[in-house]
């Protein structure tokens, strides 16, 4: 065989071997740990302190992630569910439990691909209203918040409190609010403006 040829043939398999070993033609896939992935955006930062935050401070930390970061989060978060029980004691003073009044209910349903059950109660108790969650229970997420709304959406609502616990029996003070207009309630992920569950009362 010409040597040249011979030399052209060596070259060329350099060439392509190379190649096919560069980066350009296959993909890496990096599997880092949440605590890691987080204390790469932030030193020290955790599932727990990023929850706390509040909003101002927790959205320089969202700018900076990525997608798979926060599904890491969510998925972290529903793995470990915030078991609450309060009972109707905490409500109703023993001299007028034969008082209470169910004003509306509604059954819980999850939203985008997240779990919720359970139901919700408008009670009256001596001219104070309370919203009551039996049963509840939904995907835990980083700081859900619960929200009365006329048609589901949260920017038309009032927001009343985070939510106590992602699972278990809770209550919640309603003043003032007419829930004949603010007829739905709202499961609501603060950080990623994500929808959880609700339950429409009726």
């Amino acid at each position: 065989m010409n040597k040249g040829i011979l030399i052209g043939i060596i070259i060329g398999i350099v060439v392509i071997g190379g190649g096919l070993a560069s980066p350009l033609f296959y993909e890496t896939e990096i599997n880092e740990s949440l605590p890691t992935a987080l204390d790469n955006i932030e030193s020290g930062l955790t599932l727990e302190t990023f929850s706390s935050m509040d909003d101002d401070q927790r959205q320089i930390i969202i700018e900076k992630m990525s997608d798979k970061v926060k599904d890491m989060i969510m998925e972290e978060s529903a793995k470990v569910p915030q078991i609450v029980s309060e009972d109707m004691n905490k409500l109703i003073k023993e001299e007028s439990r034969n008082k209470l009044e169910i004003i509306k209910t509604g059954t819980f349903e999850g939203l985008s691909d997240h779990q919720a059950q359970g139901i919700a109660k408008i009670l009256e108790i001596n001219g104070e209203s309370f919203l009551r969650f039996e049963e509840f229970d939904v995907t835990n997420g980083p700081d859900l918040r619960v929200y009365l709304t006329p048609s589901g959406d949260i920017h038309d609502g009032i927001h009343l409190d985070k939510l106590k616990g992602s699972k278990g029996n809770q209550n919640y003070s309603l003043d003032d609010i007419d829930t004949d207009v603010y007829n739905t309630v709202v499961i609501y992920c603060q950080p990623f403006g994500a929808y959880f569950g609700q339950a429409e009362l009726n």
